[in-house]
């Protein structure tokens, strides 16, 4: 059976394990509960009843993650390393452990039920990567997934703050941190609405806590067309998009002139469609170095020629603009602080509002309020006076 596909290349395309439970009583539930306790029975040393219901949590939480993130495709990721799992962690807050863990994932991988990308830690840079898990088809095999991934539930109440890739265990924000507070603002008044594919707005660090963290929400993931058909609360949604956004925010930090559209400058300039540049620059910015983004854009046919051209132009018509510096993240960041801003503005006015990586839902009746507050959060953190670019999807 054909249902979970070839994992994405990018191994970024990854959520960290999420608390998930079944909102239903059938015979999904009942799948699911048959294989875990055939797993368990055929556990290679016997478990005392403590142990069993510990690696049945365990495998349970596994499980409806891998299922729910792979039908979407996208990785599911978790830790193997065990200063992870300290007592004030993330991962223990899930009611994992180091052990219980790493003995399910090896079990459910020797099996065939899932592959596995095996994270690192570097431990003189302090840097590390989560190893990411996809599910395979011979699980659906087993279980019905799609049934069981229509009927998962996203617990509000779970920890919006979500660390990934980080060093020697996650760093520990005061919960008086204005994230948190802001995160606790939203996400208490948003569950009071419904939505497709309905969870927590979530904050995922990566790798600085000090750069701040990048807004996420699971219903992101969906297609432009069902994002359009979608309701909230049964009300018709607008999607207002910043356009070039991270472009325009390093153009604008730069204290430069802010264009209609900085990707269609550079396209003029160089007779290269809009996406070409679109790609060039996206890969600029995030790459720590010339060479490394060279390396990345040769796989959208952009050969050396065209780099340069591309890279020249970018310069002359934008000075100001850093390539080649790794200051994608920083980029992510301050549109994460953009999006919190906007979102508890609208949980103060009792407008509902949802992200979309740089672009924001909202009911049809809130457009202009929500495209006012894109522009004047946008103004505030980028401290300056030009106006951002925001258009209708």
């Amino acid at each position: 059976m054909d249902m979970f596909g070839t994992p994405p290349a990018d191994l970024d395309l990854s959520l960290p394990i999420e608390p998930m439970k079944l909102d239903v009583i059938g015979e999904q539930r009942k799948e699911l509960q048959a294989f875990i306790s055939e797993l368990l029975e055929t556990h290679p040393t016997k478990l005392k009843k403590k142990e069993k219901d510990k690696l049945r949590d365990t495998y349970r939480q596994l499980l409806l993650n891998v299922i729910y993130n792979s039908i979407r495709r996208v990785y599911t990721g978790v830790p193997r390393g065990k200063h992870a799992y300290a007592p004030d962690s993330y991962w223990r807050s899930l009611g994992l452990t180091y052990s219980f863990t790493v003995a399910a994932l090896d079990r459910l991988v020797t099996d065939g039920y899932l592959e596995q990308q095996h994270g690192f830690l570097d431990r003189k840079s302090g840097i590390g990567k989560l190893t990411r898990i996809y599910a395979k088809d011979k699980l659906a095999d087993e279980i019905n997934a799609y049934a069981i991934a229509e009927h998962v539930h996203l617990s509000h109440e779970a920890e919006a703050l979500v660390f990934r890739d980080f060093k020697e265990g996650d760093p520990l924000l005061d919960r008086d941190h204005p994230d948190l507070q802001r995160l606790r603002v939203i996400n208490d008044f948003l569950n009071g609405y419904n939505w497709l594919q309905k969870g927590p707005i979530r904050l995922i660090y990566n790798s600085d806590p000090l750069q701040g963290g990048r807004v996420y929400t699971r219903f992101q993931n969906l297609k432009r067309r069902l994002r359009a058909e979608m309701r909230i609360s049964g009300r018709p949604v607008v999607e207002l998009d910043y356009k070039a956004n991270h472009l325009a925010m390093l153009i604008a930090l730069a204290g430069e002139e802010l264009p209609s559209d900085p990707y269609l400058d550079i396209s003029v300039k160089t007779g290269q469609s809009r996406d070409k540049v679109k790609k060039f620059i996206t890969v600029s910015i995030s790459a720590s170095s010339e060479e490394k983004a060279f390396a990345a854009c040769r796989q959208y046919g952009i050969n050396r020629d065209l780099f340069v051209t591309l890279r020249n132009a970018t310069s002359e018509l934008f000075p100001g603009v850093p390539l080649f510096v790794g200051i994608g993240k920083s980029m992510q960041s301050l549109e994460g602080q953009v999006a919190l801003d906007i979102m508890a503005e609208g949980a103060n006015a009792g407008i509902p509002v949802l992200p979309v990586h740089d672009s924001f839902i909202t009911t049809v009746e809130n457009e202009l309020w929500l495209r006012e507050q894109m522009s004047s959060k946008w103004r505030y953190h980028l401290d300056t006076t030009e106006e951002p670019k925001i258009e209708k999807k």
